[in-house]
């Protein structure tokens, strides 16, 4: 018997990392001109924002059906494993009720905890690698999964967009709503809380988005997990790791990209950075 973790692609936690911790991800879905993709499965990321720079309409976005959670948890369950299933915030997309109704069909005494980690994005991937981590000492999957709640006020982002178009139109905004006055003239900052995106700062160029982002997190202190996450233009996000990284704020710094899921969304030329704090519970 095994603990093992599943989460969702909208945790854009990185292909090689996923294989590497044995993490399961349900692909969400995207939909292109009338036809359905499964994210990081049917579309890559290079083929959805080509597309979705060029498109005539936007596209939009589903979450994984509630099926789609039960073949991946009945296929675990089989090999004799117990599964914690980590997944976007409940406030911000349906795959969590997917997820539980999958849990539900299968049998409530099954060993699947499901937790809401009323995070987004690279976020969730940084809380999934922390429960991957303490998979094989922990001692139960109640013990993991309690481990795991633990530690999501410990996680959050910052994210600069290039524009607000994509997530207003997609029904994502949230509290940052009240941005979309100074949408054409500013690069919005936001950030997460209880499981809703937040409106921080609006600088005026994404040069001074992207400065302000290093002093954000520089202002967290120590750091367990720190992470780089881009939709387009990798080259900004390599600098940004880079300089980052010379700070010595983490061990490492995981370079991520906003998968088709959540891209639908953030748009183009959108950057952020995620990061597990070391003490305290605040985000």
């Amino acid at each position: 018997m095994a603990l093992r973790i599943v989460t969702d692609s909208a945790s854009d936690l990185p292909a090689s990392l996923a294989e590497q911790l044995n993490v399961t991800v349900v692909p969400a879905y995207v939909i292109l001109d009338d036809v359905s993709y499964r994210d990081g499965v049917d579309i890559t990321q290079d083929e959805f924002f080509n597309r979705l720079i060029g498109a005539a309409r936007l596209p939009t976005t589903s979450q994984p059906t509630a099926a789609d959670f039960e073949a991946v948890y009945r296929e675990l369950l089989e090999q004799g494993h117990q599964v914690l299933s980590i997944h976007v915030s409940a406030k911000l997309s349906g795959t969590l009720n997917s997820a539980i109704q999958a849990k539900s069909a299968l049998g409530e005494d099954q060993p699947i905890e499901i937790i809401d980690s009323q995070l987004a994005s690279i976020p969730v991937g940084l809380l999934v690698m922390d429960a991957a981590g303490r998979a094989d000492t922990a001692d139960s999957l109640t013990e993991l999964a309690s481990y795991a709640g633990s530690r999501i006020g410990r996680h959050n982002g910052f994210f600069a967009l290039d524009t607000l178009e994509y997530l207003a139109k997609g029904g994502r905004i949230g509290k940052a709503a009240s941005f979309l006055g100074s949408i054409l003239s500013v690069k919005p900052i936001l950030s997460l809380s209880e499981g809703e995106v937040h409106p921080l700062e609006r600088p005026r160029t994404m040069a001074r988005a992207l400065n302000r982002l290093i002093e954000l997190v520089s202002q967290e202190g120590q750091l367990d997990r720190l992470a780089v996450i881009y939709s387009t233009g990798e080259e900004a996000a390599q600098r940004l790791r880079h300089t980052l990284a010379g700070m010595d704020l983490a061990e490492e710094v995981i370079l991520a990209r906003f998968g088709p899921a959540l891209g639908a969304h953030v748009g183009p030329n959108a950057v952020g950075v995620a990061f597990s704090s070391s003490a305290g519970d605040g985000g």
